[in-house]
């Protein structure tokens, strides 16, 4: 049996913010009202229909540490959790979150007052030197809520029917560059992991779900992995930067192979390829170390991603299995235990583990996966089933990212090589949760899988690759806002 295995993944989906202001004369006076309730409850007054009922926020632990690597020195920033929400409330009705810093009677809001409108003080030129300070309310496309640092609770360190694997997550100096703010950063792969924990809620005796607890940037590390070939994809283009992933996981052992966390994965947004004298094959999207998790020398894999797409959560999930001992659907190992247990787990049933990708069950493990991740995680010794640190980054709740993405520019992002690219919802591909983007011209269109919460028809959405009203399969308490019914979130302008 191979110790590395590697999938072919070709996902990929646009996450499309854009500020739109809902009305250029909706000017509003926020003004603070008595306090009331046993809370001390602030009431906010933004106009008749927005009244919010505050409580003092406190999600930030006192130091939260994000390490970045710059010019070979690692670099660790403290950032003071209490001083940041120290004028950060909270109204847990209408899921808002606003920073209000009074001076001399004046009030200056800033925030979110649900999924899609924001406030913001208006410029400084058009403010009185008395009286209250005017705002406006912006309309937005919902992007997800701000993180910060969860406490583990006790009931995790104590359920022996629930094993929580510690992740860590090193992102190359390309994937970083992508977003504004540490902040965008973290929450982008707190999101990307609540949805890949969904897909492993299938495994049982015991449950695995993972636990993000660091996150660094690795500039600079991985240069000597990457090389020049011609564009396999675009013939018209010259040359583009590849990542060797024979290369890269070798140099993630060596990094990463010894660390605390029971499990690294290395994102880069580079092309995986192997690399035949020149010519680049570029086939995998992701590799990792066959029962690696929490073992010396490999616990580690590698992804691809295109952020800020969330194009990498089904190769992530793919290749973590990997590391909880899950072989492709179809080997001998998998037929042996389908035997056993008197079931059937064909690669082309199309399960998550699946040797090729977008079947018609991967967003689920097959029977045979799930017991082979049981056996392997029962195994464990009980230095890799404690949860050794005491803080985890989580992701608040939210919309599913595909009820929030914008189909063209999706594909734009995607398909950047492309003239005029647009997506094409062709009624036989949305019940089959799949995006068609085409070029004009003589230029190929790419038949694309859908994200979760992506529209596919009658009111319904595409989550784990099936398109169904899918409120009746999540669970009470999951971090997620379904879209409305009738299904037109996630289109914007074509």
């Amino acid at each position: 049996m191979f110790a590395t295995f590697l999938c072919a993944f070709f996902l990929g989906l646009v996450l499309r913010v854009a500020d739109c202001a809902s009305s250029p004369g909706n000017v509003v006076y926020p003004r603070l009202l008595d306090s009331r309730g046993l809370d001390a409850e602030k009431m906010l007054y933004i106009q008749d229909d927005i009244v919010l009922r505050l409580q003092k926020t406190s999600v930030l632990s006192e130091s939260f540490v994000f390490s970045e690597n710059i010019d070979g020195t690692r670099v660790d920033k403290i950032m003071n959790g209490k001083e940041l929400e120290a004028n950060m409330y909270h109204d847990r009705s209408r899921m808002a979150s606003v920073n209000i810093e009074e001076k001399n009677g004046r009030y200056k809001v800033k925030g979110i007052l649900s999924d899609n409108l924001r406030i913001e003080p208006l410029d400084i030129n058009a403010r009185s030197a008395a009286g209250p300070i005017p705002h406006k309310i912006i309309k937005i496309e919902q992007r997800a809520r701000l993180i910060g640092n969860s406490t583990v609770d006790s009931k995790i360190k104590k359920n022996t029917n629930n094993f929580y694997a510690e992740l860590k997550i090193v992102v190359d100096d390309y994937h970083r560059n992508v977003f504004k703010t540490t902040d965008d950063l973290v929450q982008y792969f707190a999101l990307c992991i609540t949805l890949v924990n969904i897909r492993f809620e299938d495994t049982s005796n015991p449950l695995v779900q993972f636990l993000l607890t660091t996150l660094e940037v690795a500039e600079n590390k991985f240069e000597n992995q990457s090389f020049w070939a011609w564009d396999v994809d675009c013939p018209f283009r010259n040359h583009k930067l590849y990542m060797d992933p024979v290369k890269m996981i070798e140099k993630a052992v060596e990094l990463y192979g010894n660390n605390t966390e029971d499990i690294t994965v290395v994102v880069t947004t580079l092309d995986l390829a192997d690399n035949f004298d020149g010519t680049a094959y570029n086939h995998v999207m992701g590799q990792a170390k066959f029962e690696g998790l929490c073992s010396a020398e490999k616990r580690v894999a590698i992804v691809e991603d295109v952020p800020p797409t969330y194009s990498f959560i089904q190769i992530i999930a793919h290749e973590l299995a990997h590391t909880l001992g899950a072989t492709h659907d179809g080997d001998n190992s998998s037929k042996k235990i389908a035997e056993e247990n008197k079931t059937q787990c064909y690669g082309e049933s199309g399960y998550l583990m699946a040797p090729s990708a977008h079947g018609k069950n991967s967003g689920y493990f097959s029977n045979c996966s799930i017991e082979q991740i049981s056996r392997f995680v029962r195994k464990l010794n009980s230095s890799c089933r404690e949860v050794k640190l005491e803080k985890y980054h989580s992701a608040k709740r939210t919309k599913l990212p595909g009820a929030i993405m914008n189909l063209t520019e999706y594909c734009k992002t995607k398909h950047t090589n492309y003239p005029r690219i647009s997506a094409i919802q062709e009624k036989q591909y949305m019940p089959l949760c799949k995006v068609l983007c085409c070029a004009d011209g003589e230029w190929p269109c790419f038949d694309e899988p859908a994200v979760d919460g992506m529209s596919c028809g009658n009111g319904k959405i595409c989550f784990r690759n099936k398109c169904d009203h899918h409120e009746k399969h999540l669970k009470n308490g999951q971090s997620f806002i379904m879209p409305s019914s009738g299904g037109n979130g996630n289109t914007g302008k074509q």
